[in-house]
Parts: structure tokens; sequence; C-alpha cells
């Protein structure tokens, strides 16, 4: 399990590292906390993300690199690379995120579930908001929001997610909005060791 800085060249990435993992050791660790350390690192302007973690290497759809989860799993650090044109599943985290777009711009959609989850496998939602992130827009995503991103402007986008929980281990779940279904959820992550 990675649980430092090790990942990445960036200064900039190594300080963000650092205040997260310092933060999610008090016991009044919140998402404010975070937003407030995301947004003052994507106010720097500069591109300080290393390039590896900005492309997607010719996959399709996206890319996930998990670059920091906490031993005791109280958080986790990625940098998603969403392809243009091509909405991410809908999902949820299982805890509380915090989003930072770094490049491009991002389509999100919140969800509100309709019923009331007693039925293994079926999930009523509809769409609740639409809105687009832009560069250095930071986001809270409460715990049990239902959601989904997507690249515009006919390029990837990058951006920076932090979870108060380890998002690599943690259930999750993926809804078909057409269908009324609901199924467990494990994306692939992207080796990030050097």
């Amino acid at each position: 399990m990675n649980t430092g800085p090790k990942v990445t060249t960036s200064p900039i990435l190594a300080e963000l590292i650092s205040s997260v993992r310092e933060a999610s050791a008090a016991d009044d660790f919140r998402p404010e906390q975070v937003r407030d350390l995301l947004t003052n690192v994507l106010s720097r302007g500069d591109d300080w993300l290393d390039r590896k973690y900005q492309t997607r290497h010719g996959e399709p759809k996206g890319k996930l690199y998990p670059l920091f989860r906490a031993e005791d799993r109280r958080c986790s650090i990625l940098v998603a690379v969403f392809e243009a044109g091509v909405p991410a599943p809908v999902h949820n985290h299982g805890s509380w995120a915090v989003v930072g777009v770094y490049r491009g711009r991002e389509r999100e959609t919140w969800f509100r579930r309709l019923d009331d989850g007693s039925s293994p496998g079926r999930a009523d939602l509809e769409v609740q908001r639409t809105w687009v992130n832009t560069p250095g827009t930071v986001n809270i995503v409460p715990d049990g929001t239902i959601h989904t991103v997507e690249a515009i402007d006919g390029q990837d986008a990058v951006s920076i997610h932090i979870y108060g929980t380890d998002i690599v281990t943690q259930e999750r779940s993926s809804f078909n909005v057409a269908d009324g279904t609901e199924e467990a959820f494990s994306p692939p992550f992207s080796p990030t060791d050097d």
C-alpha cells in the first residue's frame, strides 16, 4: 500500500499528500478541511502534476492513478483522467469525496435515489442536477451521492480525488439508470509505483 509521496517528483503533490495525511490523523477529519487543501494547490496555476498522471496512455474511457492510501484506510488520493465524451459509470463512493479539476472541463450529474434500497440489485434513480466543473473547481461529494462525470469540449479532463476511505478497497456500486439496476463496482486502478 502506498503511504507516501514516493510516486511523484512534484513537490506540490508531495505537500498535498503530506497535508492530507496530517489532517486525516485528527479526530475531527472532515471534507471541508480537504477542500481547503485542494483549493490551495489548484490555485497555484502552474503545471505541477507529473505528466505521467495526466494521460490515459491509450486506454479507452479513462485511467485512475491511486497516489496515496493511508495505512488506517481513513483517506486516499487518486488522479482520474477521463476521455472526452465518455461518461464514467453512474456510481457511488461509499464515503465522502473532494474532487478538484486540474485540467479540462467535466460535466457532472448527480442522481436522486427514489427507492429505499431494500431490493438487492435494484435502484430507481432520477437526475437531480447537472453542471460543468472548470479547472480549479473543487467540490465536496457527500457520502451517499450517486453521480457520473464526463470530460467535455473534445479533450480529456484530469481531476484530483481525495476520499474519506481507501477507495481502492471500498465497497461501491454502479447503477444502470435505464434498467433500474445496481451492482458491485470496482473500477480498474493503474499502478503508480516507479
